[in-house]
């Protein structure tokens, strides 16, 4: 049995009929035809390794009362009830596929099973795709990756049939623990309160409640610090029930050139690239704001040897995105030097502050409290706490494969939330650099057209370092 922690839990206490809080990592595989990868291949690949994934076991169990966060219970998977196969119209497209991908995002997981599925795709010419999907709380994004990649990786026998089944806990017994352990939560949520105080900034859902960033400089002492605020966008809104996805490949090698090029970071680059993209996007809908989009980056706090693998190990870096500036070289030195600021800001926050900051609030007022401040967030009468969610993965640098299969990209899609409802996850494989974008439908109806602008805005950027090296 596995307790939920705060943020694990916020995961689920969030979700109404128009959020489901999961990840979907799209794999592409190239393929001759419909047979190499199938509903049936991949059971068996599930089979011989979901010993070694525990999330695939976990199913959620709520304590009575209220008197403590769910936790996870071990069960018996039935793979009938996980794996699924279906087939796009012949020929089909990538944006026919982006649509299949934006239906799983969209749909909630049953929460009487564990939280996961995974979709075999077929109908693509000399590819077969294959969506695995994982709930938030139970993996952050790294965590998910790993799932992916142990099926992916996983040849040996099926051991599903010997994984025993762990006892569902009695209700009683739950409740009893919940109220046994108030005090202590209590204690340890009140001596971490001054350090979350003074990093209430970095909290992407509460930052921009009125007084959180002032409060949070004046204990740190920070009086040079100017407050980062978000414009309001098309972006800043309540979902509806439909996502949009749409994906493609940038060569990485172009990004690695410009950070040895201007001395700056991968994650300085992409921050440059996203801002380019986006000023694209909005400049062609007349929507550019004058001053930089704020985006929450979440950030891995797990080391690289610890032994739990799951669950949320994440803080956060708030940075802002210079899509007000209209020159190709003052982006990338405004993004080198704002997350330079931003990461260090980072540095000083407690690695658990995404957690520290929902312990105070009572078990029994959690899943009330989460779902308010959503609605809070999303009002258009409130001050947007970041306009979007950015995210740099690192993938495999060497060929993967599945029943032979070459994996061709792995496309991230991740989880919008009401008020910031555009994500643009990106994860590096091979010589490629694989983008990720979810939206809500209607707050991003031009996806797509936001990929192409990624390709766009990367030719023109290394366009700029091919004109500086052209000798005068």
């Amino acid at each position: 049995m596995r307790r939920l922690s705060s943020l694990d839990a916020q995961f689920l206490a969030a979700e109404h009929d128009n959020f489901a809080a999961h990840y979907s990592g799209l794999a592409l595989f190239e393929t001759v035809d419909d047979t190499t990868i199938t509903a049936a291949t991949m059971k068996s690949r599930v089979a011989a390794c979901i010993d070694r994934l525990p999330p695939l076991h976990w199913k959620v169990v709520t304590v009575p009362l209220g008197l403590d966060h769910p936790v996870f219970v071990e069960t018996d998977v039935d793979l009938d009830d996980h794996i699924f196969e279906s087939s796009l119209p012949a020929r089909a497209t990538d944006e026919m596929l982006g649509d299949a991908v934006a239906r799983i995002l969209s749909t909630r997981l049953d929460r009487d099973k564990p939280l996961w599925r995974l979709d075999v795709i077929h109908g693509l010419p000399g590819r077969t795709a294959v969506v695995i999907t994982l709930h938030h709380a139970a993996a952050d994004g790294i965590a998910a990756s790993e799932v992916l990649a142990a099926i992916m990786d996983c040849d040996d026998e099926p051991t599903l049939e010997t994984r025993g089944r762990e006892a569902e806990p009695n209700p009683l017994e739950l409740a009893t623990r919940g109220l046994a352990a108030l005090p202590v939560r209590g204690v340890r949520a009140l001596l971490s309160t001054p350090q979350t105080m003074a990093h209430l900034d970095q909290v992407p859902a509460i930052r921009a409640l009125p007084g959180i960033q002032t409060l949070a400089q004046l204990i740190r002492r920070d009086s040079d610090a100017k407050p980062l605020h978000s414009p309001r966008t098309r972006f800043n809104v309540k979902l509806s029930g439909e996502r949009t996805v749409a994906f493609g490949t940038v060569p990485f090698g172009e990004i690695k050139s410009l950070k040895a090029h201007f001395g700056i970071t991968v994650n300085d680059v992409v921050i440059a690239l996203c801002a380019g993209a986006l000023r694209r996007r909005l400049t062609e809908t007349g929507e550019v704001p004058a001053q930089p989009l704020v985006a929450y980056i979440p950030v891995s706090k797990r080391s690289p040897d610890a032994q739990d693998r799951f669950g949320n190990a994440i803080s956060s870096i708030i940075a802002p995105v210079p899509v007000h500036l209209s020159q190709l070289g003052e982006r990338l030195s405004y993004a080198h030097e704002t997350m330079t600021q931003a990461k260090h800001r980072t540095s000083e926050a407690p690695d658990t502050l995404l957690s520290d900051v929902n312990d105070p609030i009572p078990v029994p007022l959690f899943g009330f409290a989460a779902r308010a401040l959503m609605d809070l967030i999303s009002s258009r009468f409130s001050r947007p706490p970041i306009n979007l969610v950015i995210s740099n993965v690192p993938g495999s640098p060497t060929r993967m494969t599945c029943s032979g299969a070459p994996l061709l990209a792995a496309y991230p899609g991740s989880v919008v939330f009401d008020g910031f409802a555009l994500n643009i996850t990106v994860v590096s494989y091979q010589d490629g650099l694989d983008i990720g974008i979810v939206g809500d439908a209607k707050a991003l109806p031009d996806a797509w057209e936001l990929m192409a602008d990624f390709r766009r805005e990367l030719d023109d950027l290394s366009a700029l370092v091919n004109a500086e090296r052209i000798p005068q």
